[in-house]
């Protein structure tokens, strides 16, 4: 086909394309209206290296990654709300939680989106804190493991993790994202309408005007008999 066949295929059926897009973008303006309102709070912990050489840092970035699953797991939330003497149920702040992690900048961000910000800002610094001290005991169990024969220093690395951010609640909700949500799926809706209707023309073997029995069967129109 030449390229003028199928925009003319598409401008015989404009209406299709119009009503599949305006349809998926009115179900997700709809869907993304009657959601509750979402808050985003974030902290970040640093992975230090001490002594800060190339093997203990090396060693610092290769944990990083299990240091996201350490965090996001039921037993750990609930020992951290515990700690905080907050009472959050652990289910709801492990299904608020996620996780990133940086390797380049050694930095793990811990991540909490709720309908509450109130909650969301304390189940992150709740975590946060628990994890830095968590941390520290383990530090500490590796100083006296591995300390000399005397006992008095360690001479090992370790990693050690500092808490960046303490974020209060956040003011400004980031979700639903209505108007993004209804654009994204008014494009799909597009892209779909085009689909379909190269689809309905594939299918569809009657041949309507004169231009088509010329085009597809390669014969002369003989006569035409007119509309009444």
């Amino acid at each position: 086909m030449r390229p003028e066949e199928y925009l003319l295929i598409i401008a015989r059926r404009w209406w299709l394309v119009l009503l599949t897009m305006v349809v998926a973008a009115g179900v997700a303006f709809v869907y993304s209206s009657t959601q509750d309102e979402t808050y985003q709070t974030s902290a970040r912990l640093m992975a230090i290296a001490e002594p800060p050489d190339y093997y203990t840092d090396l060693y610092a970035k290769n944990r990083l990654a299990s240091y996201r699953d350490q965090i996001d797991n039921y037993d750990f939330v609930q020992q951290a709300l515990a700690s905080a003497d907050v009472d959050i149920d652990p289910g709801r702040a492990v299904n608020a939680l996620s996780m990133g992690h940086n390797p380049d900048s050694n930095i793990v961000q811990v991540i909490a989106t709720d309908s509450d910000p109130e909650l969301a800002a304390t189940v992150v610094n709740a975590v946060a804190s628990e994890f830095v001290a968590q941390m520290e005991r383990e530090n500490e169990v590796i100083r006296e493991t591995y300390a000399d024969e005397d006992q008095s220093i360690y001479r090992g690395g370790i990693v050690r993790i500092s808490q960046l951010d303490t974020p209060g609640p956040p003011e400004s909700a980031t979700g639903p994202r209505t108007r993004l949500n209804t654009a994204a799926a008014a494009i799909l809706g597009l892209a779909f309408g085009v689909l379909l209707t190269f689809g309905v023309a594939y299918f569809e073997d009657a041949l309507r005007k004169r231009e088509d029995i010329e085009r597809y069967l390669d014969l002369p129109t003989i006569g035409q008999i007119p509309k009444r």
